[in-house]
């Protein structure tokens, strides 16, 4: 099977910039760039003015790899595989139901601040970044892998990510002393948690703990109004010239857009933080009812124009 969309099928248009696409996937711009270029998720071709242009396949692709990373999976044990293997993978997660995750540290004041504070304690301590290059490979796969080190170089960047691809490891959770806040953003955007010291050993077991979804998520979603426009749609209206001086289709378009990533992204919220359910599902219904109002009013304005999805 193919791994990603040939251009030249019907079912990749429309084409889409890097920022759309990053959007609809709930991804950053900063962090699409990252997943392609390093670990190859989507192959989409570029447009005649150098552009890569992305199809709703991409786009689904990118959902699902970013849902998986969300249920703890690497992102380097993911990125590759077909959308069978992502679909399979999603829907039985062996990763996502673990009460317990197992931790792996790096950094010995991290395992200070840990120790007494996970049941069961981490795996395997490491004594700095270099210990664990040389001893991590025995050390297994792992749920979590907290990092501290005392200066954050740009030097880093490759060690760390480098180290998650090895293991593999679900999450990565770094604090730092001192560094360069370019740095810092730049494993962010690759799917780090990054943490400025002072963090205390409370916080980072909380972090720790965080990293795995509680049992029955699918339990506490709250159900959506049905949408009325589909990501596809309202691509067409974001991108269609329209008649209106004040471009209020397009404007209302990208509302409801953020509207939806919003939807997902307090489900998410939910998922990660046991003692907030009921206010990120209240979060949920709320944006949902905003959604479907101003999707009537996208409506009448589709109606006004005459303009054909």
């Amino acid at each position: 099977m193919s791994l990603h969309t040939s251009p030249d099928e019907p079912a990749a248009r429309p084409l889409m910039r890097s920022g759309i696409a990053a959007r609809l996937a709930g991804l950053s711009p900063s962090t699409l760039r990252i997943w392609e270029n390093r670990y190859g998720v989507v192959a989409p071709p570029k447009a005649a003015s150098g552009q890569r242009t992305y199809s709703m396949k991409d786009i689904e692709r990118l959902r699902l790899i970013k849902q998986l990373t969300v249920d703890g999976h690497a992102i380097g044990s993911v990125a590759r595989l077909d959308t069978d293997a992502l679909l399979a993978l999603s829907s039985g997660n062996p990763i996502a139901t673990a009460r317990v995750p197992r931790v792996l540290v790096i950094g010995q004041s991290a395992a200070h601040k840990l120790e007494g504070r996970l049941k069961p304690a981490p795996a395997s301590v490491f004594s700095d970044l270099a210990h664990a290059e040389r001893e991590i490979v025995h050390a297994g796969s792992a749920d979590v892998l907290v990092i501290h080190v005392a200066s954050l170089h740009a030097s880093m960047t490759d060690r760390i990510t480098s180290l998650r691809g090895n293991l593999p490891v679900a999450r990565v959770i770094l604090v730092y002393s001192f560094g360069a806040q370019g740095v810092a953003e730049t494993l962010a955007a690759a799917g780090v948690t990054v943490r400025r010291e002072p963090v205390s050993g409370r916080e980072l077991a909380g972090m720790v703990m965080a990293s795995r979804p509680p049992d029955g998520k699918a339990a506490i979603a709250a159900p959506s109004n049905p949408r009325r426009y589909s990501d596809a749609d309202l691509v067409t209206l974001r991108e269609m010239p329209s008649m209106v001086a004040c471009e209020c289709p397009r404007h209302l378009a990208e509302i409801v857009t953020l509207l939806v990533g919003f939807e997902e992204y307090s489900t998410e919220c939910a998922t990660r933080n046991a003692a907030d359910v009921a206010l990120h599902r209240h979060l949920h219904e709320v944006t949902s009812a905003a959604r479907s109002m101003l999707e009537q009013a996208l409506a009448r304005l589709v109606a006004e124009e005459g303009l054909v999805l």
